[in-house]
């Protein structure tokens, strides 16, 4: 603009000065030479309007050139979030990966009142939990965990790693997801609850016996499964071989591996849900579930359990091996929340088609009770319940406290039919729960348990304690 400007100002002075000399003179040389600077500057006023074009040009060129890059890093780049206690990398197609696990410490202390048994009183790591899940392009989802926890193993090895998730499924139908792999079969609502969201420290006596990966039904099983959930109902089934540490079952106690492969037992699993009210603080919860195990082979199979501690392994009832053609479950579900209250119970019956002998039933079944003291409801989420999260997470700066919780339960197990006498079981228990927040909790249990098997009384009480974080 400062070339346009003196050009102007030339014209200006150089007509002022011409004026004159022209009036006077009129000479062909002044008036060529003046024709001559005009003509330069116009060209010049010509060239600085070519170059303010160009430089327009190229500015809207460079603009679109940098959306176009932002845009094309935004749609192939990542995102590294901390989401749910863990790093997880994701990306814009729907991919992601995530680290997982959950550790778990607890100690007990047993206090015999009739029976003779020395309980163990001491301390163990429950579950040291670690493995990886994540999805592909949305649609496909994978998980493999292991469990490096010595109480978690399921046979006798002292070197096994228990694995527990390994699976790959595919989430792109609708409402619908499938699963192929070791993975919880769609058993009773306790099992269906992850270990870390359950009220007490240990599963109840029938979930722990009719359930059991090895000596029952139930658990985390190699198969296939497909689940459809609706806005207040979820319908899952599948068809199961045996868990990837079962070798297949022939000794006369029970269906512990053995150390020789054998066929393997096999069938189907499922479980219907539905939820008439379904809302953040009020929901009704009715479920059914079952299976159906064929032996494969005549196994032994077996029905056991303790007095709902992990520390001492005593089994105070126990069927012992039964060898069976095959054998079936099938259980009633209720729960419910309303406001900080919450209730969950169950009823479960296995009946078994032995080889010799008539068949045999056994059945039980627990209810539990908690209630939320600073306000919290339990949250839902397909057909699970999962732990208390707390509104204001623990802070002292902010005199936050985190979530408290009280919870009681009643379990029963009856393990007597016929000529089997697996004993009777009922176990009385009261609970402390904290949540400092959405990760870590604290636990205090106390078991009152009543055992009888043969005539013999088995009595006692326990205080069981657990600090767990799980990311």
């Amino acid at each position: 603009m400062k070339k346009v400007l003196t050009a102007v100002s030339a014209v200006a002075l150089a007509s002022a000065f011409a004026g004159p000399a022209m009036a006077d003179a009129k000479t062909d040389a002044q008036i060529e030479a003046l024709t001559a600077k005009i003509n330069q500057m116009a060209n010049t006023i010509d060239g600085l309007r070519t170059e303010v074009s160009t430089l327009r040009t190229e500015s809207v060129a460079q603009k679109q050139a940098i959306s176009q890059t932002q845009q094309a890093a935004a749609s192939t780049g990542t995102k590294v979030s901390f989401a749910k206690g863990a790093p997880e990398i994701s990306a814009p197609d729907g991919s992601s990966f995530k680290v997982r696990g959950q550790v778990a410490a607890d100690a007990a202390f047993f206090n015999s009142r009739k029976g003779g048994n020395d309980y163990n009183n001491g301390t163990e790591i429950r579950r040291a939990r670690l493995g990886v899940d994540g999805t592909y392009k949305k649609a496909w989802v994978y998980r493999l965990e292991a469990d490096f926890a010595k109480s978690s193993r399921d046979d006798s090895s002292s070197q096994e790693i228990d694995l527990k998730d390994a699976f790959v499924g595919y989430q792109g139908i609708k409402n619908t997801k499938i699963i192929i792999g070791q993975q919880k079969t769609p058993n009773t609502l306790e099992q269906a609850n992850s270990s870390y969201d359950q009220l007490f420290t240990e599963i109840p006596l029938m979930v722990e016996a009719f359930t059991n990966r090895l000596t029952a039904g139930g658990d985390y099983k190699i198969g296939a499964q497909a689940t459809y959930e609706g806005r207040n109902y979820l319908v899952s089934g599948g068809i199961f071989g045996e868990n990837s540490a079962a070798y297949g079952g022939t000794s006369t106690t029970s269906s512990a591996a053995q150390g020789v492969y054998h066929d393997e037992g096999w069938g189907p699993a499922a479980r219907f849900v539905y939820t008439p009210i379904k809302d953040p603080t009020k929901l009704i919860h009715l479920g059914l579930s079952g299976y159906y195990r064929n032996t494969a082979g005549k196994k032994f199979i077996q029905f056991r359990s303790g007095p709902e501690v992990s520390v001492d392994s005593t089994r105070l009832i126990d069927t012992g091996g039964i060898k069976a053609d095959n054998y079936a479950f099938g259980g009633l579900e209720l729960a419910g929340v309303y406001g900080p209250f919450f209730l969950q119970s169950e009823y479960g019956v296995t009946k078994v088609d032995r080889v010799a002998g008539s068949n045999v039933s056994f059945d039980g079944g627990y209810a539990e009770i908690s209630y939320t003291l600073t306000g919290e409801s339990k949250p839902y989420k397909s057909g699970a319940f999962l732990r208390t999260k707390p509104d204001k997470p623990f802070d002292l700066g902010q005199g936050n406290w985190g979530a408290w919780e009280v919870a009681a339960r009643y379990s029963t197990l009856n393990l007597n039919d016929k000529d089997i006498r697996g004993g009777t079981e009922d176990n009385w228990s009261l609970g402390l729960n904290w949540y400092p927040n959405d990760y870590i909790r604290f636990l205090v249990d106390y078991v009152n348990f009543h055992a009888k098997k043969n005539g013999v009384k088995q009595e006692g009480d326990v205080i069981i304690t657990r600090a767990s974080v799980a990311w």
